[in-house]
């Protein structure tokens, strides 16, 4: 029989039930609806409030171990502001890509098709219009601000008047920005397209490129895209999301470390096919992740001991990427890009050994006006 000429539809219960190829059809699609629901959350839910952390212990374990509990983590952070959410006087109305800090706090945020700037308060003090296929944003230096866009890297001062800028990637392999950062004189962008890190200088001549020095020659980036970040001494952390993994190198390229590993019993772990999705350095010289599937904050000692968890009551369910800045006091700046609001997390509570310096209860968000979406 020409199967061209078969219509299933036609095929009663008891037929469906006598060829061969329907119990196995059906145990396939058994399982494939058992790890869809086991692994993902369901479109629109929204969890309620929990102390921070306590999502984690929600996806159990293969093994029967317990997840770890929240209360053995040394800090908890707390919501002190909402910027640019639908009950704002300036909401985002179409999109959130890009956010980062900075100088004297000025938070620079990258949505709408434009750089908007927001100063003490929470009020928004300066836009212009970003470049088309603009994607990320960085502050440099003397209020510079650098923007990825497409393959381009392109530079403007704090007024959005245009200082320059140049084509990332060569002719044949254009690079694809996902992240861009500046050190010194320098401009790092994250070239998802090639999987590794370029460094430039700011007329555009290439100096080096971080992440080859690894097994595969390159990051590994399920998600397609990549995040890092780098902190004073010229350390770069970058997300290895195909190995769940926060990898660090030195500015010219040499390996220094990593931490992370796979997993869904303990808070620590990153879960899902491709985490952490979105990293940013503390002043202090902690890691700030972000992940995708569980929509979730972590903050880190930089050898990987997990310091607070930031549960995904805060955040869309369904962002697959929360894009992260911290300012000079180490509140942690969290663009959600699915509910376009950008919340703001200060530092409410230290348990063990750690000094008192860097502590910010949630009063010190005060210095935002806080509007909630």
């Amino acid at each position: 029989m020409n199967p061209k000429n078969v219509e299933p539809r036609q095929f009663s219960l008891r037929d469906r039930l006598d060829k061969s190829w329907f119990w196995p059809v059906g145990i396939a699609g058994a399982f494939s609806a058992f790890v869809t629901a086991a692994f993902r959350t369901p479109p629109g839910a929204r969890p309620a409030p929990r102390e921070p952390g306590a999502a984690a212990g929600r996806l159990g374990s293969q093994s029967g171990k317990p997840a770890q509990s929240p209360g053995k983590l040394e800090r908890k952070y707390a919501l002190t502001a909402v910027l640019g959410g639908t009950s704002s006087a300036d909401p985002f109305r179409r999109s959130l890509v890009g956010i980062d800090v900075g100088t004297d706090d000025r938070i620079f945020a990258l949505g709408d098709e434009e750089v908007r700037i927001y100063g003490a308060g929470g009020k928004v003090v300066g836009r212009w219009q970003a470049p088309a296929k603009a994607g990320c944003l960085t502050a440099g230096p003397g209020g510079s601000v650098c923007v990825g866009a497409g393959n381009f890297v392109e530079i403007y001062d704090a007024g959005g008047a245009r200082l320059g800028g140049f084509a990332a990637g060569d002719a044949k392999a254009p690079a694809r920005i996902t992240a861009i950062k500046t050190y010194g004189k320098e401009i790092l962008v994250a070239d998802a397209d090639a999987r590794i890190i370029r460094r430039y200088d700011r007329s555009g001549r290439q100096l080096g490129v971080i992440g080859t020095q690894s097994k595969t020659g390159s990051f590994i980036l399920p998600n397609k895209s990549l995040d890092f970040d780098v902190d004073a001494k010229g350390v770069v952390r970058a997300t290895d999301t195909g190995r769940h993994q926060v990898t660090a190198w030195t500015i010219d390229g040499a390996p220094l470390g990593r931490f992370g590993k796979f997993g869904m019993a303990n808070p620590e772990d990153f879960v899902g096919c491709c985490n952490p999705v979105n990293l940013a350095i503390a002043p202090d010289g902690r890691i700030v992740t972000a992940e995708k599937m569980i929509s979730r904050v972590k903050v880190y000692e930089p050898d990987g001991k997990l310091l607070a968890v930031i549960g995904p009551e805060n955040f869309d369910p369904e962002c697959i990427h929360i894009h992260l800045a911290l300012d000079s006091k180490g509140r942690i700046l969290a663009a959600d890009p699915v509910r376009r609001e950008i919340k703001i997390f200060s530092l409410a509570a230290k348990t063990g050994n750690e000094s008192p310096g860097g502590l910010h209860p949630p009063a010190d968000g005060q210095l935002y006006e806080v509007t909630r979406g």
